[in-house]
């Protein structure tokens, strides 16, 4: 299976989560894809690891598998099959980046692959729960907006229905009518929610 769900995370939001992802004890993050030891080192404090994370449960893969890269001298994960990647949202001045929830599993394939899906599927209806869709239009500042006139084109965009905005990030954006979501705070194209 291979999904992903997208999010707007503000921290406080990100503190709601990580309670629910760590209701499994064995659940632990892990910093990066890539990591200085053949072992990664874990964690279940969400501030020790970047932007870019994995969730992963000994359960469903007892050794999460890593390639070593000689010319940095990192570990490389190995062992998609058996993670959750975690895209961090951050924030960067008056940006608030999207982050994603993603998974690679192949079942018929890798044991454990199940477990997996079943955690993925439980994160993805807590989110869906509590976040709203719809609300987020996205659009380049750069590009000429439509008029009565011109032909309609794509700048805004039509209300994104895949991009899910937690309740403290949208209280955020909605304080302050300069806040944005971009995919990357150096790319041009910006959400807005709609108020």
């Amino acid at each position: 299976m291979r999904s992903q769900l997208r999010f707007v995370m503000h921290p406080d939001d990100e503190f709601t989560f990580m309670e629910t992802l760590l209701r499994e004890r064995e659940t632990v993050l892990i910093d990066g894809p890539r990591w200085k030891s053949e072992t990664p080192p874990v964690t279940r404090n969400v501030s020790e690891i970047g932007s870019h994370g994995i969730i992963w449960s000994p359960n469903d893969l007892a050794v999460l598998p890593a390639k070593f890269i000689s010319s940095c001298g990192d570990w490389a994960c190995r062992g998609e099959h058996a993670t959750i990647q975690f895209l961090r949202s951050s924030i960067v001045d008056s940006v608030i980046t999207e982050g994603r929830l993603a998974i690679s599993t192949d079942p018929l394939r890798h044991d454990g692959a199940g477990q997996v899906e079943r955690r993925y599927k439980f994160l993805s209806r807590s989110i869906k729960r509590t976040y709203e869709n719809a609300i987020v239009r996205w659009r380049n500042p750069h590009l000429p907006h439509p008029t009565s006139t011109t032909k309609r084109t794509a700048n805004p965009s039509n209300l994104d229905r895949s991009l899910w905005v937690g309740p403290f990030a949208h209280r955020w954006l909605a304080d302050d009518s300069s806040r944005r979501i971009k995919q990357d705070p150096s790319f041009r194209v910006e959400g807005t929610v709609r108020i």
